[in-house]
């Protein structure tokens, strides 16, 4: 089990780091260069993110057919925050180049990052028994919402500049951002419904 666990993470942090790696011998250790490695790792990592973020819904609402995206939510989540530090990574490249984000970016994003982190951490051993049941779910849910209200913002920023071609860049993520809110709305109301109809 373990070893599958690391499995995941390690091969979502190299394909983020060869990805990269790879963008920025190609194209240069420049904001050009380094910007567009930003916007490819960021969009790998959604990938991760989403599968974690929609497995228990795609269960409920479709049946078994997605019960391994559901039974390993921990693994992805993990795969997420391991290819999310690549992307830090290249954040503070960017900073050490003196191309600092400004001050609200920094700190809206960085709380998205930050609480990745925290649900990395409290996901090890007992941590999570420490919050309680309740306690560990409301975390999960404020974290994992917030960092898909920062996917989403970030996708939605100023989707027309740069004409058709942005367009196509970041539509298909924000359908995806979209999609998976409304999946886990109407998998809520599925659970409401099945609560109500136990409990008469």
């Amino acid at each position: 089990m373990r070893s599958r666990l690391w499995a995941w993470v390690g091969a979502a942090f190299v394909v983020n780091l060869f990805l990269a790696a790879a963008i920025v011998l190609a194209l240069g250790t420049d904001t050009h260069g380094i910007g567009i490695a930003l916007r490819v790792t960021a969009r790998v990592s959604f990938f991760w993110f989403w599968a974690a973020y929609t497995g228990g819904a795609l269960t409920t609402l479709f049946g078994a057919a997605f019960l391994p995206l559901k039974q390993h939510g921990r693994e992805l989540g993990l795969a997420f925050a391991a290819a999310l530090s690549v992307h830090l990574a290249l954040v503070a490249w960017l900073c050490w180049m003196g191309v600092v984000p400004q001050a609200g970016v920094f700190i809206f994003f960085g709380t998205a990052a930050a609480l990745t982190f925290v649900l990395a951490i409290f996901s090890f051993g007992d941590f999570h028994a420490m919050l309680g049941p309740k306690g560990w779910r409301l975390l999960r849910i404020i974290a994992m919402n917030f960092v898909l209200y920062a996917f989403l913002k970030d996708f939605m920023h100023e989707p027309l500049h740069g004409g058709v071609v942005r367009v196509m860049e970041y539509l298909p993520f924000v359908i995806m951002a979209i999609a998976a809110l409304l999946l886990q709305f109407a998998a809520w109301a599925i659970r409401l419904r099945v609560s109500f109809k136990n409990a008469g």
